[in-house]
Formats: structure tokens, C-alpha cells, sequence
């Protein structure tokens, strides 16, 4: 009989913190954990307060509030700082940051000062061959690619194998294809490293590739927290869901425990009757189908792009005919009755013509209703 899955232990811990730039509050009473092998994308649109948050980790912003706790000790605290050099946590910068006068080897071997010589170079090797810039080892910074400055970065983090590493942005240089294979390459070593990694990113598509967990940060504060299939599928609020891509938006009022939109009724759990709402529906939650003369249909869409987007379609749509009063569209026609422009993303190519009348269907899985107004 297989053994359960025992929790891991807890290696990072951040707790109450909060940090202030004169007036503005950059980050609210944030609590996190990060345990050991486990990688937590911190999320957020720039001015989020996600970077801050990072640097005071790694030390390179003095605690104003709260607790920085790794293995159990605590590095952070009113009136006791442990210095950056002494916390044992690896970091890699937006830029890489290094050092151009020496090469690959003495770049990664920069941190190892602790170790005999012989031992410096051996570590400093096997973390080469880890990212598969062994054969660059004599190379200098100027004569490589993005990608490989990116790989040494992350090996001369990994190479005193520190307790906690931190990633900030690691990837937004680097061109999409480029980055797509580098960020699997890191993904793949940090895990196969079992350090309890913090990752800083704008990028949605990103964190979820990368996170087991996510933290998706608003205004300073964890807007919502969970592994990338609760935060997607379970949004807590309109910010969230509407983190994750354009989303087509509609108003309404509940009645009865639901609220009516052009795709039917849709249920609007714990809000009482009469309560102005937000409907966020994502585009991939609209199914497309030929409408077929002589039949009914429940909605009927008029295209009027469609445009092929590599692995998914995006298709522009505006109801067929208006529908019931009471309900209005989000968009550059907000506010008029019967008028909804929406969007659709279908998997593969499907690109229906201009002009062309398909029946629309729903998902209600990918559809969210919140009280009015709130923020995005």
C-alpha cells in the first residue's frame, strides 16, 4: 500500500508584513509560506507590491512591519536584522547582473569564497552542467545570448545551495520562443533542486506554467492564494478572474437567486435579490456551433472578425437579435439595450465568415458573477 504524500516542511515564511514609501503603502499585513521543493509565483500587475515584497525578503529592503521567518529562525524583525549575505537565500534579478569582467565559472564560483578552491570549482561545474552551460565556462558575459545569461545567473543563485531562492521577472527579457524553453529549463532544475522557491511575475500565462501555488497580489495586499486550477477555476474576486484575460463583461440585477444574461440564468450565490451585479464571462467558456436553418436556437451571434491566433481562434461576435431588457453589455457601446459584442476563443483553427450566424452555448463553470463595481 502506497504511503500518503506527508506535508513538507515549511522553509519560507513571511508573516504581517507591511511596508510603506513615505505616504503610499507598497505592501498590507502580507502573510505567506513557501515550503521546501515548492515553487509560489507572487502575481500582480506592476505597482502590486510583489517585487517589495521579494526584496525584503532577500534583505535588500529593511522590514518596517511583520516577520521574515526561513527554516524556523527568524531574518526579519523589529530591531533585528539578519544581513543579505547571511540568510542563505539565492536571488536572480530582472537582469541578470553579472559580473562582466569575469567568466562563466569565476561568475558562478563568485558566491562559493566559503569553500576550499578545489571544492569551489567542483560545485562550480556541477551547477554548469546542471543548466547546461557547461561548455561556456570560460566564456565572458558579452559573448552570450540572453537565454545563457539567464542560465548562469540561475546557477551561480544555485551554487551555494541556498535554502530559499528568488526569482524577479527572471524571464521578461527574452523573446517569446526563447523564453518558453528557458523557463522549462529552470523549472525542471529548481524542482530537481527541492529549494523552496519565491518567483515574482506579471505574466498570468507564466505563473501558472511555473507555480504550484499562486499569490496573486492586488494594491499591497494577497488578493487570493491557491494552486493555479483554485485561483483559474474559483476566482474569489472580479480582480481575479479578470487577471487571467479579457473577459466579456455584463450588468445585471439578481432576482430569485440568479441573474439573466443573453446565454440564460445564471446562479449568483449569496447575493440577495435586487443586488446590482458584474457578469465576467471568459471567452473560452462560449462554445460555437453552425446554427442550422429552421432550427431555434437559445442565442444566435453574428460574427464579425474571426482571426487565427496560432494554437486558438479569436472570434468577434454581436448578438443576432436583442434580448430581454434589464441586462446591458460592458464595452464601447455600454449601456444599450439589446447591443452585446463579445469575444469567443475556440482551440485550433476556426475562422467562420464574416457576417455568419452561429448558435452560442455556455459554459457555466467560466462564468462569475460579484456585486457591481468591484475593482478589476
Amino acid at each position: 500500500m502506497a504511503k500518503p504524500d506527508l506535508p513538507k516542511p515549511i522553509t519560507l515564511a513571511v508573516a504581517g508584513v507591511s511596508h510603506r514609501f513615505g505616504a503610499r503603502k507598497a505592501v498590507d499585513n502580507v502573510t505567506l509560506t513557501v515550503a521546501a521543493g515548492e515553487l509560489v509565483c507572487l502575481v500582480g500587475s506592476s505597482g502590486c507590491g510583489k517585487t517589495t515584497l521579494l526584496r525584503i525578503v532577500a534583505g535588500l529592503e529593511e522590514l518596517q512591519e511583520g516577520r521574515v521567518v526561513i527554516d524556523g529562525c527568524a531574518i526579519a524583525e523589529p530591531g533585528y536584522i539578519v544581513p543579505p549575505e547571511a540568510r542563505g537565500v539565492g536571488f536572480v534579478f530582472q537582469d541578470y547582473a553579472l559580473f562582466p569582467h569575469l567568466t562563466v565559472a569565476k561568475n558562478v564560483a563568485f558566491g562559493l569564497n566559503r569553500l576550499a578552491p578545489a571544492e569551489r570549482i567542483k560545485r562550480s561545474e556541477e551547477v554548469l552542467v546542471q543548466v547546461g552551460m557547461s561548455d561556456y565556462a570560460g566564456a565572458y558575459p558579452h559573448q552570450l545570448s540572453g537565454g545563457q545569461q539567464q542560465r548562469v545567473a540561475l546557477a551561480r543563485a544555485l551554487a551555494p545551495r541556498p535554502r530559499v531562492m528568488l526569482l524577479d521577472e527572471p524571464f521578461s527579457g527574452l523573446d517569446t520562443r526563447l523564453r518558453e524553453q528557458i523557463r522549462d529549463d529552470a523549472l525542471h532544475v529548481l524542482k530537481s533542486s527541492g529549494t523552496a522557491t519565491l518567483m515574482v511575475t506579471h505574466d498570468p500565462e507564466e505563473a501558472m506554467f511555473m507555480a504550484d501555488r499562486l499569490a496573486i497580489m492586488r494594491a499591497g495586499r494577497i488578493e487570493q492564494e491557491g494552486s493555479p486550477v483554485e485561483v483559474y477555476a474559483q476566482p474569489a474576486t472580479a480582480f481575479v478572474a479578470s487577471f487571467f484575460g479579457q473577459v466579456n463583461e455584463l450588468h445585471g440585477t439578481v432576482h430569485g437567486g440568479t441573474v439573466e444574461t443573453p446565454f440564460g440564468a445564471l446562479a449568483a450565490p449569496g447575493l440577495g435579490d435586487g443586488t446590482k451585479v458584474d457578469v465576467l464571462v471568459r471567452p473560452e467558456a462560449l462554445r460555437l456551433t453552425a446554427a442550422v436553418e429552421g432550427q431555434s436556437h437559445a442565442v444566435a451571434a453574428r460574427v464579425m472578425a474571426a482571426r487565427l491566433l496560432g494554437r486558438s481562434s479569436w472570434i468577434h461576435l454581436s448578438l443576432a437579435e436583442p434580448w430581454r431588457a434589464g441586462m446591458t453589455a460592458a464595452g464601447p457601446h455600454e449601456g444599450q439595450a439589446g447591443y452585446f459584442h463579445f469575444h469567443a476563443r475556440v482551440p485550433g483553427r476556426f475562422l467562420p465568415r464574416e457576417g455568419e450566424i452561429l448558435a452560442v452555448g455556455l459554459e457555466p463553470s467560466q462564468a462569475f458573477v460579484f456585486p457591481a463595481g468591484a475593482p478589476k
